[in-house]
């Protein structure tokens, strides 16, 4: 360990000397790490920050139960607060423990909030099994990172700040200042990849090798300097686009396959997106750089990459999949409504003399999704067209044409989304009307 607990502690505090932030949130466990540091927390920054601390209960153990007890006697007593979740992991073809590690963080950066620093306690030998376990299953410069000490993902910050301390550290750390924690049995269960190596793999590495967490260390810094040099290098080749959603096809002319694979692989970062393998990546690339006579894509994991009209789009597989359209909803525009993800929510802005005529409408409207056949009203004189002839004139991204909400007024249609109005119903000027306002995360054109 360090010459003394008062180095330990001064090393730690440094950490902070630059962290601007009122609140943070502690990942807490219950195991050696996160104890550790809550203790660290309470005792030093109290004070400073407003801390708070989030278990989450994977349910994969007969005792996780007891765990959330354990937690929530622990922070009482320091008098912090404490959130507890709890999620269900399930094998979605990357193995349960992955799972539930992504469950894990979805459920924590939910939790946040503004300006609120997630801290969890990775340490230095989680960092050499995160390494090795990332060589094993086939990485990149991004993966042999390792884990980040510091990370703005700009919805979010994730602070470790126990990643220079080894667990052996944090036992001696733990047994002087008579820190409980709890043991998961099932970290010796070596059926999990993770496990195995940290049990069997790691203890014969330190045999032969002695200073393997100090070259990790060093290897981890190198990668995140390469991978730095990689960002620079995407963001001036995609310096005229503004969206990270999507770009032109024109972003990669005259550029090399690996230059054009890092572009992509920023914008995979840039949506917080995983990684897809280097043989998802290669066996689309062609068809989403070069082939201009149908839509092509790559699919991984939750994710899709689509090309379309010599576009790239990033997208969820909510948002790229078709859409099961539920049955005519009923709407009293008094009250927003949400429609859930990836369509968003609707709601109303009452006026005078603007959008839609309260007159010429009812206050109690359906929503309705695209089944084909629809028509709707051009101009006063009453020229129609499909709407399917509309979304191509408007160039409407195909995916997303089914999940636009369309409003009616019994069998007229009044409004789509918040783009298109029907003339017919418009207010006139001072007549009482309202405006529609569609909020969704999706891109539509």
């Amino acid at each position: 360990m360090m010459s003394n607990l008062q180095d330990f502690d001064d090393a730690f505090l440094n950490q902070f000397s630059s962290i601007e932030t009122e609140r943070i949130c502690l990942a807490l466990s219950g195991g050696l790490d996160s104890m550790v540091l809550l203790h660290l927390m309470h005792t030093h920054l109290d004070k400073k920050y407003k801390i708070r601390a989030i278990h989450v209960n994977h349910n994969l153990n007969e005792s996780s139960d007891n765990w959330s007890a354990f937690c929530e006697k622990q922070c009482s007593e320091l008098g912090i607060e404490l959130t507890i979740k709890s999620i269900e992991p399930v094998n979605d073809g990357f193995g349960i423990e992955a799972n539930a590690r992504d469950e894990r963080y979805r459920v924590m950066k939910e939790s946040l909030s503004t300006n609120e620093f997630l801290l969890t306690a990775h340490h230095k030998d989680d960092q050499l099994e995160t390494i090795l376990f990332r060589i094993f299953r086939g990485t990149g410069i991004d993966g042999l990172r390792g884990i980040i000490h510091y990370m703005d993902n700009n919805d979010y910050i994730i602070f470790r700040p126990l990643l220079e301390y080894s667990r052996t550290d944090l036992e001696e750390y733990a047994n002087v200042n008579n820190i409980e924690w709890i043991e998961d049995d099932s970290n010796k269960n070596i059926y999990f990849d993770r496990n195995y190596i940290r049990n069997l793999l790691i203890p014969k590495i330190k045999d032969r090798w002695k200073n393997v967490e100090e070259s990790t260390h060093r290897l981890s810094l190198i990668a995140v300097e390469n991978h730095q040099l990689l960002d620079e290098l995407a963001s001036e080749d995609l310096s005229q686009e503004t969206d990270p959603n999507s770009i032109s096809i024109s972003c990669f002319d005259s550029h090399s396959i690996p230059r054009i694979k890092n572009m992509i692989r920023f914008l995979i970062e840039k949506n917080d997106m995983d990684m897809p393998s280097m043989h998802i990546l290669n066996s689309g690339l062609n068809d989403l750089i070069k082939n201009d006579e149908k839509s092509a894509e790559i699919k991984w994991g939750n994710h899709v990459i689509r090309r379309f009209s010599k576009r790239l789009y990033f997208l969820n597989k909510l948002e790229a999949m078709p859409f099961e359209a539920p049955d005519d909803i009923s709407w009293a525009i008094t009250q927003s409504i949400n429609l859930n993800h990836p369509i968003g929510s609707l709601e109303i802005d009452f006026r005078d003399g603007v959008g839609i005529s309260l007159d010429k409408c009812s206050e109690n409207l359906q929503i309705k999704f695209r089944k084909g056949g629809e028509k709707i009203s051009t101009s006063k004189q009453k020229k129609q067209k499909t709407l399917k002839d509309y979304f191509s004139e408007k160039k409407i991204l195909p995916w997303a044409r089914d999940k636009i909400p369309l409003i009616y007024d019994n069998q007229h249609l009044i409004c789509i989304g918040d783009f298109w109005m029907n003339d017919d119903f418009k207010a006139t000027e001072s007549e009482p009307s309202f405006i529609i306002h569609w909020n969704t995360e999706m891109k539509i054109s």
